[in-house]
């Protein structure tokens, strides 16, 4: 099949010449980071795949590069909305695109410490007239332009163009329901806190942390497990927040399939990759202000889940050391190897856990 030279795209053309794919390494184990060149500036973006249009910079980079206003993004009837700026070139992975809207928004950036700084992110649909894969399992983006042919594929949905922010169909407790793709969000399948009541759990919801606006997340396992794009999952772990109207799948939960967007077709794949991916995080999150610190969440798939940490268990050391605050354990849980000693059900238990 031959490969695209060069697209027209409607906020501007992107050029180059691809015999074969282009793969960017997102690498680290945090956001999904991507090295960016705005009007030659070298700059760190988010790719977030709930992020319509083109993406956003932070208004202070948008300043400091010199971008042309690009007048508002109208969101009400009143005129308020979002201010809007243009770049007449934006490079990723040494591919040029050309006439780039962003949204200008008070990010922090500048502030923020030089190996911490994200100056802005990339919205799905930036590369409008190519196919792209969001490899969320080996961390990488790759841009083909093989487009999905096969709409009966396994996987294989349609995309809606004018959808604001793609979702995939989900089976959740038996529920047919739409999640919206959100790689932006670092937490896994989240849930309407009005659906707690609607969803077949194990056990009563408990809480498990907050978000930045202190709201508290509630966090619950589902009797069975969920359906994502008519493939199923061993996936139970769900949290409950009021933020999202519908439900939200955050990086956690993306982190075993690759995404295809073939915005050429408007078409939408989601697979396993091939390979065993190796996690590179324990995946447990704890709750220090209860004494002993507990368990309170334990994503699908983690380290931690195979070792046999549940959530609940309450934390009496980790490599030996008595660990009381966050600060203490997340130090210890660098570690490339770790013993916890748990206290569960009144009976003490120790597990071992390795990245290496």
């Amino acid at each position: 099949m031959e490969r695209i030279v060069a697209v027209a795209l409607v906020s501007g053309i992107v050029t180059g010449a691809w015999a074969k794919p282009t793969v960017i390494d997102f690498g680290g184990t945090g956001p999904l980071l991507i090295n960016v060149i705005v009007e030659g500036k070298p700059l760190r973006f988010l790719f977030d795949t709930a992020l319509p249009g083109d993406g956003r910079i932070d208004a202070d980079v948008a300043k400091e590069i010199g971008l042309a206003s690009g007048g508002v993004l109208e969101t009400d009837a009143d005129g308020n909305g979002i201010p809007l700026v243009k770049a007449k070139q934006l490079s990723v992975g040494g591919i040029d695109i050309g006439g780039v809207t962003l949204w200008s928004l008070p990010l922090g950036a500048l502030a923020q410490p030089p190996e911490q700084r994200i100056d802005g992110a990339i919205g799905w649909q930036l590369l409008k007239g190519r196919v792209y894969t969001v490899d969320a399992a080996n961390r990488k983006l790759i841009i083909d332009d093989e487009p999905l042919t096969d709409a009966k594929a396994a996987g294989t949905i349609e995309l809606d163009p004018k959808e604001q922010s793609p979702s995939v169909p989900a089976v959740i407790s038996g529920k047919e329901m739409r999640a919206t793709l959100n790689s932006g969000n670092m937490m896994g399948m989240v849930l309407p806190l009005a659906m707690m009541q609607s969803v077949e759990l194990t056990k009563e919801p408990w809480p498990s942390g907050k978000i930045g606006n202190g709201q508290a997340i509630k966090r619950g396992r589902l009797k069975t497990p969920m359906t994502i794009a008519g493939l199923s999952t061993g996936a139970t772990g769900v949290e409950f927040l009021s933020v999202w109207e519908a439900p939200n799948m955050g990086l956690i939960a993306m982190e075993p399939y690759a995404f295809t967007f073939d915005l050429v077709n408007n078409r939408l794949r989601v697979a396993r990759p091939d390979g065993q991916v190796k996690p590179l995080r324990y995946g447990v999150a704890f709750d220090s202000e209860q004494q002993p610190p507990r368990i309170v969440r334990i994503f699908d798939g983690s380290i931690a889940e195979k070792a046999g940490l549940l959530e609940g268990d309450a934390i009496r050391s980790i490599n030996g050391v008595e660990t009381r605050t966050q600060p203490e354990i997340l130090a210890a849980m660098r570690a490339g190897k770790v013993t916890i000693v748990v206290e569960r059900e009144g009976q003490t238990k120790t597990i071992e856990m390795s990245r290496e």
